[in-house]
């Protein structure tokens, strides 16, 4: 199945997002989780960067960090040798895949203790066609028992209230300074949303350039997700609005859903 071209190549994405703070608020969560189903191997589907995946070797699993775009896996394989100690020290280990939504199975990985899809990367798949062959290609490589978490942006939040922008970020990097917006199209009737993903960055000599990417996203409302994660075979769904684990509410940014393998 073709997939939608990513919104940040991989320099931008590292940039893009804090990465201390961020596996810092999140590594409770998924070690809690993983610990309490026994996980071994895990899955990280649309890896981006492996970030995810080198902190989860880093607690002594197996990970395979599947990505399409090229950019991104080369970040990936980059992010592995920086922080091999990492990986090392935990005895884990991390295996870069080439692939995307839908073609999991063709990859013949074996089957999984647990996959993660975080990152915003679910709403790539190509319309909600596209999600159900997503969603039954996840349940084909989960062991029974398995457990899947999806984190995505409130897609039901934003479509309610319209919101034509994310809370810019600014990051200072080696490069200089950028500033990175997301700005919001809503071209059909609650199907798709258009993000334009801006970055601008002032040089060190004070010019300032930007770059721009159009990025079309499938709308995932998180009661699609609880219509179809039971068809590819998930139950026992949990809805949360955080990785502190509060139920989801109206107002939260950001949907993760946490389901086992039948």
């Amino acid at each position: 199945m073709p997939e939608k071209r990513p919104s940040h190549t991989g320099g931008d994405y590292d940039d893009f997002v804090d990465w201390d703070a961020r596996l810092g608020r999140e590594a409770g969560f998924f070690k809690t989780l993983f610990e309490a189903n026994g996980v071994q191997r895990v899955l990280d589907v649309g890896a981006g960067s492996a970030r995810h995946s080198i902190m989860f070797a880093s607690w002594g699993l197996e990970v395979i960090a599947v990505d399409p775009d090229d950019a991104m896996l080369a970040q990936a394989e980059a992010n592995v040798v920086r922080f091999s100690d990492q990986v090392s020290d935990g005895g884990g280990s991390v295996r870069i895949v080439r692939g995307g939504f839908g073609g999991l199975s063709r990859l013949e990985l074996g089957l999984v203790d647990a996959l993660v899809c975080t990152g915003n990367a679910l709403p790539h798949v190509v319309g909600r066609d596209g999600l159900t062959e997503a969603l039954a290609d996840f349940g084909s490589v989960v062991a029974p028992g398995g457990v899947i978490v999806l984190h995505l942006l409130n897609h039901a939040r934003l479509i309610s209230l319209h919101s034509r922008v994310v809370a810019p970020k600014i990051r200072d990097t080696d490069s200089g300074t950028k500033v990175f917006l997301r700005v919001i199209e809503y071209p059909s009737a609650g199907e798709f949303l258009d993000f334009d993903f801006l970055t601008l960055t002032r040089a060190l000599d004070g010019e300032w350039d930007m770059t721009h990417r159009r990025s079309e996203h499938t709308a995932i409302p998180a009661e699609l997700l609880a219509k179809e994660l039971p068809c590819a075979g998930f139950g026992d769904m949990q809805l949360l609005g955080g990785h502190d684990g509060h139920a989801l509410t109206d107002a939260d940014e950001s949907i993760i859903v946490v389901a086992k393998r039948r």
